[in-house]
């Protein structure tokens, strides 16, 4: 369950996307280009499994977690390739979070400890 602090920074995170996209003016939304954006969506989701499905290990246990995802993959391929251009597209976006720097980079650093007359 997520805690209040979880909520509040998603919150925020979502404002700071929103005031950004709404400050882009020169990229509107476009309703016409949809059609090439779900193109794109799944060329990208293709090549990414297919750069997936190529670093398989040859010699990876049971519970080899690359040999995992990689039956993962292929099973979510057999069964519903648009699902798995879904999940994807999910992961790559999580990724993309991953890289954005936090809001308040200054207020998450810990100010320096005080070392007490033991430490000394």
């Amino acid at each position: 369950m997520a805690t209040e602090q979880d909520v509040q920074g998603l919150a925020g995170l979502v404002r700071r996307l929103d005031e950004a996209s709404a400050s882009a003016a020169h990229y509107p939304h476009l309703p016409a280009l949809q059609p090439l954006r779900d193109a794109w969506q799944q060329l990208h989701a293709d090549s990414r499994l297919r750069i997936a499905l190529q670093q398989t290990p040859a010699e990876g246990g049971p519970l080899n977690s690359a040999v995992l995802v990689h039956r993962m993959l292929d099973t979510m391929h057999a069964l519903s390739p648009a699902y798995l251009r879904h999940f994807i597209a999910h992961a790559d976006t999580l990724a993309w979070l991953e890289r954005l720097p936090p809001a308040n980079a200054a207020a998450t650093k810990r100010p320096p400890r005080k070392r007490g007359k033991a430490e000394r």
